[in-house]
């Protein structure tokens, strides 16, 4: 429920306890007054006719005076009776007294009504009033309490509606006074707070009250320029922490060429002696026109041969922006493993790739995923003794035990190193942490790879091999089905 229709619900209840408990208090005391007015006008009428009554001698001037005083009180029964107890019938009085009023004193007693025949109780009184012929006569004046119930009922149906009547002069007055001084404020606040949650930081600077609501928006005002110099500080570390996260990828990239830089010297060097070997023969001007023909074949084919090593290795190390693709994760690992090939040959390790058989399809940066990969078998080539195998394998998994996607492409790299001890474990992703001697490592690369497979949406397993060494895995979420 809204402020508005709070605040009058609070008004009506108050207003309703309030004239209720004023009408209580006036009915109760307009009660007593009504009360007291009945009995002081019934010891009037019974004095002045138990006056008049003593003037007379017989019973029945008594009766006659006492029927044309009835006559003059029409809403008062009025009639000459005896208090003996063996009267007659029609002398009797309603109530019986145990005690006889002296001539001229009164007593006043209420007769419960009789179901049968009357609607109300009796309010009667009895003045002593004794005749020549009755000593124990007495004046009995009756009158109904009807009249009393509707003096009641008619205040409560007059507290009642003025009542009702305030209540609705009060709560039209809420209603309007609170939409406009209440319900506009609020909506206005509700409206900008949810301007500020959208990124609109200004929607506050054209509210400008001098109530409470106004010192409300100021505060709203004061925090949404915190927000925004707030928002534009995490923007700006944000974009700090990705350019430092980009550096640091590229200077692990760097560090990971200068590691090749022998083996490309190597790679290099071989082609470069058959060019020139059949350069010199071609020189030598021996040699028949089919043997001219093989040379520069040969020539050629070696000339492609060394494009395509120095591409492959200034397509690492170039810089590009991160960008997400759907590629296929065996494609990325026969590129990383070629790059690969030739360190492993020279340090006489053998590097097998097994293929999966099927589509490992999954939405990555191709470059950053080819660099974890890369940082992956180079530590394996680096843990692995000569005449051992580095085992690449990638192919589709499900893990249902995750939090994240269960469908998951899985890329491992199984070296036959000594492997990792417990002590060192959770430190092996630390940044600047390594287990290689000084020159050949500066930590990054475990780093690199975790942050690039959470990046996009995966996570790093790190397990002892079933033959010995290590195996690390990386688990990156699987492609959706193209839909049609």
């Amino acid at each position: 429920m809204k402020l508005v229709p709070k605040l009058a619900l609070a008004l009506f209840a108050g207003v309703f306890v309030v004239v209720a408990a004023y009408t209580a208090f006036r009915v109760r005391s307009e009660i007593e007054l009504f009360d007291q007015d009945v009995r002081r006008v019934q010891r009037i009428v019974g004095s002045t006719a138990g006056a008049a009554l003593s003037k007379t001698r017989t019973r029945e001037e008594a009766i006659r005076l006492a029927r044309r005083v009835e006559a003059s009180r029409g809403s008062i029964r009025v009639r000459f009776v005896s208090l003996d107890r063996n009267a007659a019938p029609p002398l009797r009085p309603l109530v019986p007294l145990d005690l006889t009023p002296a001539p001229g004193e009164w007593k006043q007693v209420v007769k419960p009504r009789a179901p049968s025949n009357e609607s109300a109780d009796l309010l009667v009184t009895y003045v002593g009033a004794p005749v020549v012929d009755e000593a124990l006569g007495a004046i009995e004046l009756a009158q109904p309490l009807a009249s009393r119930a509707e003096y009641i009922w008619r205040g409560i149906w007059s507290g009642l509606a003025s009542s009702l009547a305030m209540l609705t002069v009060g709560g039209l007055t809420v209603v309007l006074i609170g939409a406009r001084v209440v319900g506009r404020p609020v909506s206005q606040l509700i409206h900008a707070t949810r301007k500020i949650g959208e990124g609109d930081f200004k929607v506050l600077e054209t509210i400008r009250r001098r109530d409470e609501f106004g010192e409300l928006a100021d505060a709203l005002r004061s925090m949404s320029r915190e927000l925004e110099a707030e928002r534009f500080r995490t923007r700006e570390e944000a974009e700090a922490r990705i350019q430092a996260l980009e550096q640091l990828r590229h200077a692990d990239r760097l560090t990971t060429l200068g590691q090749l830089a022998s083996v490309l010297a190597h790679e290099i060097g071989t082609p470069l002696n058959v060019i020139a070997g059949h350069g010199k023969l071609i020189a030598g001007g021996r040699m028949a026109a089919d043997g001219i023909a093989e040379s520069a074949a040969a020539i050629g084919e070696q000339s492609e041969r060394i494009t395509r090593i120095v591409r492959r290795i200034l397509d690492y190390a170039r810089r590009r922006p991160a960008r997400r693709a759907r590629l296929d994760a065996s494609d990325v690992v026969r590129q990383a493993c070629a790059l690969l090939q030739g360190l492993a040959v020279q340090r006489r390790v053998i590097l097998d790739v097994i293929e999966p058989g099927n589509s490992t399809l999954l939405d990555a940066d191709p470059d950053q995923l080819q660099q974890a990969v890369t940082n992956l078998v180079l530590n394996a080539i680096h843990a692995t003794p000569a005449h051992e195998h580095v085992r690449v394998t990638s192919k589709n998994v499900e893990r249902a035990d995750r939090d994240n996607d269960e469908r998951f492409v899985a890329i491992s790299v199984h070296d036959a190193g000594p492997g990792i001890s417990d002590d060192i474990r959770d430190r092996i992703f630390e940044p600047f942490f390594t287990t290689k001697p000084p020159g050949e490592g500066t930590g990054l690369g475990l780093s690199v790879v975790k942050d690039i497979v959470e990046d996009h949406g995966g996570f790093v397993e790190v397990l002892a091999g079933a033959g010995g060494g290590s195996v690390f895995t990386m688990y990156l979420p699987r492609s959706a089905p193209d839909v049609g």
